[in-house]
Parts: C-alpha cells; sequence; structure tokens
C-alpha cells in the first residue's frame, strides 16, 4: 500500500460552533508542521494517553507508528513509548489503552471518569446518544467508513443479498425470521428496529460475538462483526463451511463513523493549543502508515499477541490493509484532506437515525447537533495523501 504523498494547501476552516471558545495559537502556526515537535510545550499533557477502544489492529497503525519502538513499556491494558513525531522526540510520552473498554467502561465513559485520557475513540452515533450524560466532540476521524458489517450464510439464505432481504427472510424451516447475534448495546441493532429493516424478535444478544458463535449456529444466525477481522477467519478451513455473503452496514445507509477520537467538552477548551499540533500529527502519521505500513504493521501482530488476541498473525493483518483500502475504508475524504469529519454523513446520522431510534424505544438527547458532536478546528486542510 505504499502512496505517493501529495498535500494541497488551504485555508483552516474553524466552526462556529466553537469559535467563540477557542482561539487559534501561535504554537499551532510555528509549530504544526515541523519535525520534533515539542508538544508538551504547545500545551499537551507529559504523558499523551489515548483510549482506543480496541485492540492493536491496522486501524490504528497510525497511532502505533508513533510510539518509539525500541522503548515499549506494556501492561495488561496499555502500551506506552515516548511519542516520535517525523522520527525525533516530541517531549511526550503516548499511552495507548486497549482492549474493549477502559476499566469497565468505554471510551466516552471514561473521558469522564479519567481525566488523564486526553482523546478517546467514540463512535459517532454513540456520540449522539451519550451528549448529555457524557458528552464528547470528535476531533479526528483514522476511517473513512464503518468496517462493521453483517454476515450470515448463503447456502441457508441464498435469496437475501442485502441486509434488508435479509430481514425478511426466515429461517429453512420457515419457522421464524431468520436470528441476527449482536450486542445488546448496538444503536444499529435499535436504528434497524426502528426502521423496520429487522424485528425486535431477531435480536439475540445473549451471546458472545465471534466466529465460534457464528459456527456453533450452524448457518442458521446471521451476526454482526468487522470486515477487518471477520471476513479473513471465515475464510480459513477453520471457518464456515459454506459460502458466506457478507454486507458493510455503512452500504445499508447507517452512515456512523467509527472511533472517531474525541475529547470531552472541557478539555477541547483546555487543550485547544495542543490539538492544534497534535491533530495535525496525527494526519501525518496516517499518511505515513498508509504510505509504508510494513514495519507498524509488524509491529501490531507482536503486541495483539501480547494483548492474547494470536489469531491476529501476519497474513490476517494483510487481509485487513488490503481491506482498508479495497473498501475505501480510509484515505482522503472529498476535498484530499485525511482524518476530517465529513459534516455531510454526520447530519446524515442525525436525519435518518434519531427518527429510527426513537421509534424503537430508544431514549435520544434533544436540542443536539452535529456540532455539538464533531469539529474540524483542528484540522490541516494541507494534510493528505
Amino acid at each position: 500500500m505504499r502512496r505517493d504523498s501529495a498535500r494541497r494547501r488551504a485555508v483552516r476552516g474553524v466552526s462556529l460552533a466553537v469559535a467563540s471558545s477557542l482561539v487559534l495559537p501561535l504554537a499551532a502556526c510555528s509549530l504544526g508542521t515541523a519535525s520534533g515537535v515539542g508538544l508538551v510545550h504547545a500545551g499537551c499533557p507529559a504523558d499523551i494517553r489515548i483510549a482506543t477502544g480496541a485492540l492493536p489492529h491496522v486501524e490504528w497503525g497510525f497511532l502505533y507508528g508513533l510510539l518509539d519502538a525500541d522503548a515499549l513499556e506494556i501492561d495488561e491494558a496499555s502500551v506506552s513509548a515516548p511519542l516520535l513525531l517525523d522520527g525525533e522526540p516530541s517531549g511526550a510520552t503516548l499511552t495507548i489503552l486497549v482492549d474493549a473498554e477502559v476499566d469497565g467502561a468505554r471510551p466516552n465513559v471514561a473521558l469522564h471518569d479519567d481525566s488523564t485520557i486526553l482523546l478517546g475513540a467514540v463512535d459517532t452515533d454513540v456520540a449522539i446518544l451519550d451528549a448529555v450524560r457524557y458528552p464528547t466532540v470528535g476531533v479526528f476521524a483514522p476511517l473513512l467508513r464503518d468496517p462493521r458489517m453483517l454476515y450470515w450464510d448463503a447456502t441457508a439464505y441464498p435469496g437475501a443479498n442485502t441486509i434488508e432481504a435479509l430481514g425478511r427472510a426466515r429461517t429453512p424451516d420457515g419457522t421464524t425470521l431468520v436470528p441476527v447475534i449482536g450486542s445488546p448495546t448496538d444503536p444499529y441493532l435499535d436504528y434497524a428496529i426502528g426502521n423496520a429493516v429487522l424485528s425486535v424478535d431477531q435480536i439475540v444478544t445473549d451471546r458472545e460475538l465471534g466466529i465460534p458463535t457464528f459456527l456453533e449456529a450452524g448457518g442458521i444466525a446471521a451476526q454482526t462483526g468487522s470486515a477487518l477481522v471477520d471476513g479473513y477467519l471465515l475464510g480459513l478451513p477453520t471457518g464456515s463451511p459454506n459460502p458466506v455473503t457478507t454486507r458493510l452496514i455503512d452500504d445499508g445507509g447507517y452512515s456512523r463513523d467509527a472511533g472517531v477520537l474525541s475529547a470531552t467538552p472541557q478539555h477541547l477548551v483546555r487543550y485547544s493549543d495542543c490539538l492544534h499540533v497534535l491533530v495535525p500529527a496525527l494526519q501525518r502519521a496516517l499518511v505515513a502508515y498508509l504510505d509504508d505500513p510494513e514495519e507498524t504493521t509488524a509491529l501490531l501482530v507482536r503486541l495483539a499477541a501480547e494483548f492474547g488476541d494470536e489469531t491476529y498473525d501476519a497474513e490476517l493483518a494483510a487481509t485487513a490493509l488490503a481491506t482498508l483500502d479495497d473498501e475505501r475504508l480510509t484515505g482522503n475524504g472529498r476535498d484530499g484532506t485525511i482524518g476530517d469529519i465529513d459534516l455531510g454523513r454526520v447530519r446524515d446520522l442525525f436525519e435518518k437515525a434519531i427518527p429510527a431510534w426513537r421509534e424503537a424505544g430508544i431514549t435520544v438527547p434533544r436540542g443536539v447537533e452535529p456540532d455539538d458532536v464533531v469539529t474540524n478546528a483542528f484540522i490541516d486542510r494541507a494534510i493528505g495523501l
């Protein structure tokens, strides 16, 4: 996936929603593109703590590429090292908090429970639904599209070529609609119920997600999963004995953005100077990783095993990288900038998901607008592939 980088310069825009509370710092102008930026002098904490909500996989390769691989410190819940920018010390340490939860809490909750965490990976649907209890504002989107998918046995359901068709399909014995295994806290399933794509009676949430659960169902149940992992595992000799139909949830019109690095509103103001330097650094790190991922991907494979994910081998990681590219899950947005948040997608999620959630009986905070949950104020429009 080596690519030639061409960077286009444009004026950085600051959204009106945050302009009254954020002032463009001199540090962002003078230090934003220099190597070896003193992040602490730019207002960042000495230890920049980021909760990814995930194990070390390729979608987070840009973060791990910032670590000094010769000085890693690993414990059961995190990996940390001096943070390097363009190979030079930045004056800060980067600590990446891994796995699905941080001390039992989702990253958006952890951001409020632990003030030492600067950024956390928050999906935009979660940001909307938790905008009152645990408000967060997304500042950097590593992915263009959500890699989550639904998958099902193509032999058992030969006529189901879309998620909508799956929702109408009946089990091979004709007795019930096809069961769909998912998480009990998945806003997409509530959206699908409210939008009449799936029935509440179809949803199964008392089983652990994963390929073994899908195989145990013997081709009867569909399941939510990740195109970056499950598609590969299903194709192994130990995977499904039958062909599997996979459909990205994003292709079904559910335009959430996954894993948007987000801050609490308080940190957005307190660390404004820091974010004006750190976010462009993350943009450059994403460009660097996509341009030349080999060394960092090898580190990801090693660290995944350290954290107990031994199935995440070099071949799986290579397939995931190819999927990122083939499905256009990451890369430049429409204006040639990388890492910015597509506000059109966010508005589309508001317009489609909120009525569906309410139809499904989900409480949605009132008065929340797209500018309350995301901002591109810290993005450098000149940075792209």
